[in-house]
C-alpha cells in the first residue's frame, strides 16, 4: 500500500511518500455524475417507458459494464432494449430477471461502477506525509470537494466556505493536499500564517538560519530580539512552516 522514500519532491522537504487511498470506513460512493440537491433522492427503480436523466445513467452505467443497448445508447428513453439489457445484467448478477432496475439492480451495478472506477495503486500520485509534527493549516476560499483518491477523484463531501482545517501531507505540485478523510484542491484553500519562535540564538546560528532562509527563498517575516543569546521570530505559512521546522529540528534548535 506504501511506498515510502527519504526524500520529498519538493527541495528542502523530507518526508515520506505514499501512493495512497485515504481509508472512510463510512464512506459509500455512487458513481452519478448528477449531483442532487436539497435533500433530493433518486427513484428507488426504473422500469419500462420510464424515461429522463435517471434513465439515461443507468444506461451509461450499463454501456461501461459493456452490455448493449439501442444504436442510440444513452437516450433517456427505458425502451426494450434498456429492459433487455437490465434481464441480461440480472441474470449474470443472480437476480430476479425481471427488465425493472430495482434497488438490488441499481446497488448492483453502482458496486461494479465504482470497483470499474477505482484507481489502481500504481496510477494513483505520490503524495508527501507531514504528519502530525508538521501540518499546517489552511482555510476554504469557497465552498470545496473533498475527493476521495489523490488524484482528485470521486468528490464525496463539501466543506464550506471559510472552513478551517489541517493538511497533512500533499501531492507532488501542490495541485492536491491531504486533509482529514480525503483530499482538497490546493487552489480551493488559503494558508494561514503561524509565528514560530526560537530559543537563543548566537550569531553564527542566525548566520545559518538567515542563509538557509535565502537558499530556500522563503520570504517570511524574520524578527530577531537581540537580548544576550537572540532569539528570532518568523511569520510563515504552508510548506514554509514545514521547511523551517524540518531546518529547525535538524539543527537541534528549540522553538515553539
Amino acid at each position: 500500500m506504501f511506498q515510502f522514500t527519504d526524500q520529498g519532491k519538493i527541495s528542502g522537504i523530507k518526508g515520506y511518500l505514499d501512493i495512497n487511498e485515504m481509508d472512510l470506513s463510512f464512506f459509500k460512493s455512487i458513481d452519478t455524475g448528477i449531483i442532487y440537491t436539497n435533500g433530493a433522492n433518486p427513484p428507488s427503480s426504473y422500469r419500462k417507458e420510464d424515461s429522463g436523466l435517471g434513465v439515461m445513467e443507468l444506461q451509461q452505467n450499463l454501456i461501461k459494464l459493456r452490455y448493449e443497448l439501442s444504436k442510440y445508447e444513452d437516450d433517456k428513453f427505458y425502451g426494450d432494449k434498456t429492459v433487455n439489457a437490465v434481464k441480461a445484467f440480472q441474470k449474470a448478477n443472480g437476480i430476479i430477471e425481471d427488465g425493472i432496475a430495482g434497488e438490488k439492480t441499481i446497488a448492483k451495478i453502482a458496486e461494479l461502477i465504482n470497483a470499474l472506477n477505482k484507481p489502481k495503486e500504481r496510477d494513483l500520485p505520490k503524495v508527501t506525509s507531514l504528519g502530525n509534527m508538521y501540518s499546517f493549516q489552511v482555510k476554504a476560499t469557497k465552498d470545496i470537494g473533498i475527493y476521495k483518491y489523490a488524484n482528485l477523484a470521486e468528490n464525496f463531501k463539501t466543506l464550506k466556505e471559510g472552513a478551517v482545517f489541517s493538511v497533512y501531507g500533499y501531492k507532488e505540485g501542490l495541485k492536491a493536499y491531504a486533509v482529514p478523510g480525503g483530499f482538497v484542491q490546493a487552489k480551493d484553500v488559503d494558508t494561514l500564517s503561524v509565528t514560530l519562535t526560537t530559543g537563543g540564538l548566537n550569531k553564527d546560528m542566525e548566520m545559518d538560519l538567515r542563509a538557509f532562509l535565502k537558499k530556500e527563498r522563503i520570504n517570511g517575516e524574520l524578527n530577531i530580539h537581540a537580548k544576550g543569546n537572540s532569539d528570532a521570530e518568523i511569520i510563515l505559512s504552508g510548506l514554509e512552516v514545514v521547511k523551517v521546522k524540518q531546518f529547525l529540528d535538524t539543527k537541534g534548535w528549540y522553538y515553539k
